[in-house]
């Protein structure tokens, strides 16, 4: 039986013989456990430390995918040239086998970011409008407003502002400030909904970089090798494309990884 030590070994080698320089435990890929680099010269995988055997296999097998599709499609926008059309339920059973792919813990804790923000405002509002019933939590309200001038104009946009060295943040108001409650409240408000938005758009990011075409079909084709029989539950018309693919490079990894 071929061990994963010889799988990587042998895929290693074929992924040099296509012209890619591949580096495998020699640097911390900038972050990532893989990275898939095009250069004037050529191609680069570069493969994190502190991966078993198992995490190198999928890792390489992930970065190789990102290589297949850009020898097919240097936009990356297509997906065409393994499944002919990429349609919408073929989109949705990636998305499913990409959901179990994804860092949860990373991504969660933007999530729980997001709702302890989003709670904060609420009660923050709900405390203003007690004194102000008008008040409009999708808009700035020129009464507390016109009430702050100076530094504090500065922390409605700023969460730290520096003044003649001397350091003013929305968190130490009190030491500096003599401010009414609905003021004080108005200002930490505004914190809150400049990092909320802060948080949305590094969800957004995250949600656009997993959704894309190239980090799709990259997953899919990790999981695809390393646990084919979950890839045929979730996504069984995808893993029917690939099966019966005559793409070359194809056929040269199935015989790799499944002998």
């Amino acid at each position: 039986m071929v061990s994963q030590r010889n799988r990587i070994l042998e895929l290693e080698n074929y992924l040099r013989s296509a012209g890619i320089d591949v580096n495998i435990g020699r640097n911390k890929a900038r972050g990532h456990k893989g990275l898939f680099i095009r250069r004037a010269d050529g191609f680069r995988i570069d493969i994190s430390k502190n991966l078993d055997d198992d995490g190198v296999l999928s890792v390489l097998l992930h970065e190789f995918a990102h290589f297949l599709h850009y020898s097919f499609d240097s936009t990356l926008k297509s997906l065409d040239f393994i499944f002919d059309n990429f349609n919408d339920d073929l989109r949705e059973e990636l998305i499913r086998v990409t959901v179990l792919d994804v860092p949860k813990d990373f991504a969660q804790s933007l999530y729980n970011m997001k709702n302890a923000l989003s709670c904060d405002i609420k009660k923050l509002s709900e405390s203003i409008k007690q004194e102000l019933p008008q008040f409009k939590l999708s808009e700035n309200n020129k009464v507390i407003e016109r009430g702050l001038s100076g530094t504090l104009k500065y922390l409605l946009k700023y969460d730290r502002v520096k003044i003649y060295n001397q350091l003013y943040s929305v968190e130490n108001l009190d030491d500096y400030f003599s401010l009414s409650e609905v003021q004080k409240n108005y200002i930490m408000l505004k914190s809150k909904q400049r990092s909320l938005k802060r948080v949305n758009s590094r969800i957004n990011k995250l949600n656009k970089y997993y959704n894309n075409p190239s980090e799709l079909f990259a997953r899919f084709v990790g999981m695809y090798y390393t646990n084919p029989e979950k890839v045929k539950n979730l996504a069984p018309k995808a893993y029917d494309k690939i099966s019966k693919s005559k793409i070359p490079q194809l056929q040269v990894i199935n015989k790799i990884v499944f002998g």
